[in-house]
């Protein structure tokens, strides 16, 4: 038994005589440092997103004089730095009236070319209505093809299909200085009919007709600086004179001369006033 007054002993280790749990608290973050590299990431794609939206929305909203204008910049974009004056100040509409206002041909070239892709239903003529610049100015060829030409056969009449071509350049270059070339093609095919007694006389009323249809859907005559007939003069493919790519219609936008790059509107003068004739 155990002594009075004394109390048992007990064995073994206490309570806090036990392993004691460290607790080791890691500063940073648990994944290690990565720094701010992609804040400056995701930056740069939404800067890059709020541009293409911002450039979605002018393509969307813009006319296609304007866009040529912007295409124009872009190619050549010495043309605003190295003229004053050329852009004025104001938005989007003065910025497109400043481009029309002398366009280059460049500018030409593209909004006649996107007039004409979009008309609707000529998709098959596509390709007979090449578009190029020359050292002369700005060419458009009306090229005949097998079963698709733009005049009734043997004839100086417009089909209807070119009438509507026409009309789109028309609508295009009514606004510019330019002066304007029309001439006819045929091919080295004889031809003699009661009308024409030759190509000469062919190519010359097919180019006339030509003019006469673009005055009537809004150029004026000033425009019209030359109409003629070449005949088989200049054939398109010289190895082969009778095909279809030889009998073809011109329209040549001629380089502004330096005397036309601003025509001056008329001025208007007072009427004459009658007197009486002087008797002598």
């Amino acid at each position: 038994m155990a002594a009075k007054g004394k109390e048992p002993q007990q064995h073994g280790k206490g309570k806090d005589d036990g392993v004691r749990i460290i607790y080791k608290k890691a500063k940073g973050h648990p994944g290690g440092h990565h720094g701010g590299a992609w804040k400056v990431a995701y930056a740069d794609f939404v800067t890059a997103m709020m541009a293409l939206f911002i450039v979605l929305w002018v393509l969307g909203a813009s006319d296609k004089k304007f866009k040529a204008g912007i295409a124009h910049y872009f190619r050549e974009p010495g043309v605003f730095s190295g003229s004053p004056g050329v852009i004025p100040d104001g938005g989007q509409a003065q910025l497109g009236a400043g481009i029309i206002q002398s366009p280059s041909l460049e500018v030409l070239h593209a909004q006649i070319k996107e007039g004409l892709t979009g008309l609707k239903g000529l998709a098959e003529f596509q390709d007979q209505m090449p578009i190029k610049i020359t050292e002369d100015g700005l060419l458009i060829e009306l090229i005949d093809r097998e079963k698709r030409a733009f005049f009734e056969v043997n004839s100086a009449s417009i089909k209807p299909v070119m009438r509507i071509i026409l009309q789109a350049i028309s609508k295009e270059i009514k606004g510019t200085p330019n002066k304007l070339v029309i001439a006819g093609h045929t091919d080295a095919r004889g031809f003699h009919n009661d009308s024409f007694y030759s190509n000469w006389e062919l190519s010359a009323a097919r180019a006339l007709n030509t003019r006469r249809d673009l005055e009537e859907f809004g150029l004026p005559s000033e425009r019209f600086e030359q109409v003629v007939g070449y005949a088989d003069r200049k054939l398109r493919v010289p190895s082969d004179p009778l095909a279809s790519e030889n009998r073809r219609i011109s329209i040549l936008i001629k380089r502004l001369e330096k005397t036309d790059e601003a025509i001056p509107e008329p001025i208007p003068t007072e009427k004459a006033t009658s007197t009486k004739p002087v008797k002598k």
